[in-house]
């Protein structure tokens, strides 16, 4: 088999952008539905993404080596390991669990998640070529094109012609830890109820991996190798030590859950200091800016796509919180800092693009209250006649997923989208008086056009098929079937006034990936790209339907890949009845291909 990419770098960059979407969607989500703060949520993974990349880079370089490592252009040092990722993201892990004072469930989660994450970032090293196999003639055999890392070493060492095509064949060894690594991720899944003690669920995650790498090396080609190449009774030293570490958290497991005292999963005992949160946002901007060298741009951009968000939750709870009224101008300020920062660390716009097409994949999850009017009375009085109702209050949980391609023309300051969207999913509709349920699937196409110009943009769509509209009903009798209403059609509508790049505002009527419906229809907001590019904007508005908040990131992470994420504010709803609604979360990534360059 002939693994042949056009750009193996791209799809690396993929792969690992993809695998922090992963980890991000599902904390976030389990997140929401257990009711976390969400201000800490993001910065615990703005901690958890910003030292596993750190860790990824350090753990290859030298200790002698690291302050001139911390000065120099990243392309100096490039090499990455999984493991100094592992054991970075694990500290940090650890710490702002403390400093947030998470329940131990928040540790469990990772302990299957993180698995899953490493495995996918595999599936990106095996399209690049990087910590490849030894040779192999098997039926799996993979051969690497001209370009890749595999085929430049083979040639390097001489074990290829120089005028091969492609590399020797060799064990898919990245393929092999993937699998692997899925399966160790479900089985910790499968297992974490089992355990009694804290943190011996991710004890036996990290026995499974550090058991797991000792196995895999065996296949793995270290003859160019960051670490140490010596044999000792024919085993690479680095596996010795990656199975005593395997042995020691095994003993470590088995003493955590034999002899230490049994511990409730208790939350924080007591609140942080007030500006605790905000000092630490400012910590953070500094050890962003302390390794900004040694990062990529993709790495960075991951870093900021969570903390941006976290640092917008935080502006928010500054204004609306009585108990810093009077610091909020020297606070406000201090929040300043992280956009400063990335100010410094994105680079400068590749050459003007005129054309090139696009794909989404998204998703959006929550849940909203409606009420059905019903039975309606009517009465005579000296004003005139009145109707008056019955009411029904229904809580819904809806999941929705979609995917989308448009092509976007570029022409001096404007820009020209043609594209369309597919969406589906459910809404579980549960009577709060009763308790009784019903589930339905919803799907719609929704094809659309907008035009952009440096001050302006418009746009206009249509949804087409059977969905939801959260929208308060009337009818004559109550019946479950009437807690919403079925929509074939509805327009959508885009309009923005201001430079993007700096300030400006907008109101949507639908114009939403995956979809704006059943509840995020009708919101407008004002952003800004801080004077990066139009591809990068923070939001802060609002869901006039909803009448609540919502903030939101886009980011242009590579030159193929973007990502746009959204949270939206528990509702305002005084109407509720026996039910509460959560926050809301819409997320999706892009990538964009076919570039056509202006010359």
């Amino acid at each position: 088999m002939i693994v042949s990419v056009n750009n193996p770098q791209a799809l690396y960059q993929f792969f690992y952008l993809f695998a922090f979407i992963f980890m991000f969607s599902v904390v976030l989500y389990k997140s929401i539905r257990r009711g976390y703060n969400l201000r800490f949520v993001l910065l615990m993974l703005t901690t958890i993404t910003l030292f596993t990349i750190i860790g990824t880079r350090l753990f290859t370089i030298s200790m002698g080596d690291w302050l001139a490592a911390l000065h120099t252009k990243s392309s100096e040092f490039n090499n990455r390991s999984s493991i100094g990722g592992l054991l970075f993201g694990l500290m940090a892990l650890l710490s702002s669990q403390q400093i947030f004072g998470f329940k131990r469930s928040m540790v469990d989660l990772f302990a299957w998640v993180v698995p899953i994450t490493l495995g996918i970032t595999k599936l990106g090293c095996l399209f690049s070529g990087c910590c490849y196999g030894l040779p192999f003639n098997g039926f799996c055999a993979i051969q690497y094109p001209k370009g890749t890392q595999g085929h430049f070493n083979h040639w390097l060492m001489g074990s290829i012609e120089n005028d091969a095509l492609f590399s020797l064949a060799v064990h898919p060894v990245q393929l092999y830890e993937c699998l692997l690594l899925f399966v160790i991720g479900y089985v910790v899944w499968k297992t974490r109820k089992k355990w009694q003690k804290n943190g011996s669920a991710m004890l036996f995650a990290m026995c499974l991996y550090f058991s797991l790498r000792f196995g895999v090396e065996f296949f793995r080609d270290h003859s160019i190798s960051q670490f140490s190449t010596t044999y000792y009774l024919g085993v690479w030293s680095i596996q010795w030590i990656m199975l005593g570490i395997g042995i020691l958290l095994g003993i470590s497991l088995w003493s955590n859950e034999k002899w230490l005292k049994i511990e409730s999963p208790r939350g924080r005992v007591k609140s942080l200091y007030a500006y605790s949160e905000f000092i630490y946002i400012v910590a953070i901007s500094c050890c962003i800016f302390l390794f900004r060298h040694l990062l990529l741009a993709f790495e960075l951009k991951a870093v900021w796509v969570v903390f941006i968000p976290s640092v917008i939750l935080s502006f928010h709870y500054l204004l609306t919180e009585i108990k810093f009224r009077n610091q909020r101008k020297l606070v406000a300020f201090l929040l300043l800092t992280p956009f400063y920062v990335m100010a410094q660390t994105i680079p400068n716009q590749k050459p003007e693009i005129k054309r090139y097409q696009r794909v989404d994949i998204g998703g959006s999850f929550g849940d909203f209250t409606n009420k059905v009017g019903f039975n309606p009375q009517h009465t005579q009085n000296q004003c005139g006649s009145n109707t008056s109702y019955s009411y029904e209050y229904f809580l819904q949980t809806y999941q929705i997923a979609g995917a989308g391609y448009s092509q976007v023309i570029i022409k001096g300051n404007t820009k020209k989208t043609f594209g369309v969207n597919v969406s589906g999913g459910s809404i579980k509709t549960t009577l709060l008086g009763t308790n009784q349920t019903k589930s339905d699937f919803v799907f719609a196409i929704n094809p659309y056009a907008k035009w952009e110009s440096k001050w302006f943009g418009v746009g206009l769509g249509l949804h087409l098929g059977d969905f939801n509209v959260n929208k308060d009903e009337t009818t004559e009798v109550s019946n479950i079937e009437d807690a919403h209403k079925s929509y074939y059609s509805r327009p959508e509508i885009h309009a923005r006034v201001g430079p993007k790049k700096y300030l400006d505002i907008d109101y949507n009527y639908g114009f939403m990936m995956p979809s704006a419906y059943p509840t995020l229809y009708s919101r407008s907001s004002i952003g800004s790209g801080f004077g990066v590019s139009n591809d990068y904007s923070l939001r802060y508005g609002r869901i006039w339907n909803l009448n609540t908040g919502y903030i939101s990131a886009e980011a242009l992470l590579s030159d193929n890949f973007g990502v746009n994420l959204m949270y939206i504010f528990q509702e305002n709803n005084d109407d509720l009845y026996g039910g509460e609604t959560s926050g809301k979360f819409v997320f999706s990534l892009n990538y964009r291909f076919g570039h056509k360059i202006k010359k």
